[in-house]
């Protein structure tokens, strides 16, 4: 019985193939949640999911880095539905680390780009979770003051 289970599931998992990695997009609805030395921020992440499947995402890590500078660590609310081949938003919240937002804090407030870098990984799968990387890097326009 046990080995009928393991080949089942080594072939589920071969059908599959390998996920590819989601393709970051843009930020939206950026949000101050709590002011405080180490201020919690929410924002909306928006992905494309390229694979031809959904998933169920859960456990997010991803470090944020602004002008080369990391800022604080994302972590995914609770765990979130993908659709397949498809744009979504994911909710985030942010913990920032503001000795490295503040030097930041000018440059997004006059010139409205910045370079922004994701790393990190989530857990994403159906019934088996794998970690998928989540690697960005290029320039944002933040508009934070709703101007």
């Amino acid at each position: 019985m046990k080995k009928l289970f393991y080949l089942a599931f080594v072939v589920l998992l071969a059908s599959c193939g390998n996920p590819q990695q989601l393709q970051y997009q843009d930020v939206k609805n950026f949000r101050i949640n709590e002011l405080s030395m180490m201020p919690d921020i929410g924002m909306d992440v928006q992905f494309y999911n390229p694979n031809k499947f959904g998933m169920m995402m859960k456990d997010a890590d991803i470090d944020l880095y602004l002008n080369g500078h990391l800022v604080g660590n994302a972590k995914l609310a609770s765990s979130f539905d993908v659709p397949g081949q498809d744009t979504f938003l994911l909710p985030v919240n942010l913990k920032a680390d503001l000795k490295e937002v503040l030097p930041n804090a000018l440059a997004i407030l006059v010139n409205k780009k910045i370079e922004v870098e994701l790393k990190g990984k989530v857990m994403a799968g159906k019934g088996v979770f794998v970690s998928l990387p989540i690697h960005y890097k290029g320039e944002q326009e933040l508009n934070v003051t709703g101007f």
